[in-house]
């Protein structure tokens, strides 16, 4: 396992920013909510199966800013249900004024130290080759990766996060994976807190394994529902947005995943403990605007052990066709 720290330089100010990005989109979100019932219009959800299994019974979880997640009793798969219909969550991203461009600005060390992480992964197995990234946001990863000697490509469907990419001299599409040219065929496919945000995986798998060269991989790096902070925290985790993270995988769903849909593992590891915001939970405080020089009293939890059980915030994995 990969034992390379991931920089957090302040995590008050991190999670304020993020707070901030995310106070933006409150009164596009709230566009679509039925506010007497404060839930999301029915015209816009569909009820659904799991979307791994596709086993019907399920658990509720909590609700949560009209939504509400559900945990599948087969495969322990975490996702919304209902869930907003295809083509207003396209509409959704399409039109959302939350530029994710603006959070990679604000705290570059940080994902600088997030991407570097999952390179590390990447490079074990293909050093250099043509890279697309899926869901590029305004291509920050793609400029990193570039500097290394990749070809860089990418796809956001986000006008403005992919005018601010196409700026750079990526070659960029703003449109879905499957409308590209077919002829178009990558070594590395990568997914950054996008999968997520994908209804259907065992579709989108499908696609990109079409797209891949010969002994092409798959990186992805998505939230993790059985994250130390996801179990404690439960709704009040940023893990859980009520809109856009629609699957939240951990490891045992991801492994039912790839063998239903014929990958296999290459490298899967945990990073980001967010022990700080987790303490500060226990300690009666804001997770994430408490007084984090407080949290540090409480001092039973682990980090060694978290990332070793796969519990840390984040889960990155690399996968490839069997």
């Amino acid at each position: 396992m990969n034992k390379k720290k991931i920089k957090i330089s302040d995590p008050k100010s991190l999670h304020k920013k993020r707070q901030f990005l995310y106070d933006t989109t409150l009164n596009y979100r709230n566009s679509f909510l039925d506010k007497q019932k404060n839930r999301y219009k029915s015209k816009y959800l569909e009820k659904r199966n799991c979307p791994v299994c596709n086993s019907s019974k399920k658990k509720d979880i909590f609700f949560k800013e009209g939504s509400k997640f559900v945990s599948c009793k087969v495969c322990n798969m975490v996702y919304l249900d209902p869930v907003f219909k295809d083509k207003y969550l396209f509409k959704y991203y399409s039109n959302s004024p939350d530029v994710q461009a603006n959070a990679h600005v604000k705290e570059k060390k940080f994902y600088n130290s997030i991407y570097n992480s999952g390179i590390d992964i990447i490079k074990k197995k293909k050093k250099i080759g043509k890279l697309m990234d899926l869901g590029c946001s305004g291509g920050f990863f793609l400029d990193i990766v570039k500097k290394k000697g990749w070809k860089t490509f990418g796809i956001e469907i986000n006008k403005k996060e992919f005018n601010i990419a196409k700026k750079k001299n990526h070659k960029v599409w703003n449109v879905e994976l499957s409308k590209i040219d077919k002829k178009e065929k990558f070594d590395v496919i990568t997914l950054w807190d996008v999968f997520e945000h994908i209804k259907d995986p065992h579709t989108i798998l499908k696609e990109m394994k079409k797209r891949l060269n010969n002994k092409g991989l798959i990186f992805l790096q998505i939230p993790n529902s059985h994250s130390i902070a996801a179990q404690i925290l439960r709704e009040k985790c940023n893990v859980f947005d009520p809109i856009e993270h629609v699957n939240l995988y951990n490891v045992n769903s991801l492994k039912k995943l790839f063998s239903l849909t014929n990958f296999k593992v290459v490298n899967i590891k945990s990073v980001i403990d967010e022990l700080s915001v987790v303490k500060n939970f226990l300690n009666y405080d804001d997770p994430y605007l408490g007084n984090f020089e407080n949290s540090k009293k409480i001092n039973f939890l682990d980090k060694k052990v978290i990332h070793d059980n796969f519990q840390g915030y984040k889960l990155q994995i690399l996968i490839s066709p069997k």
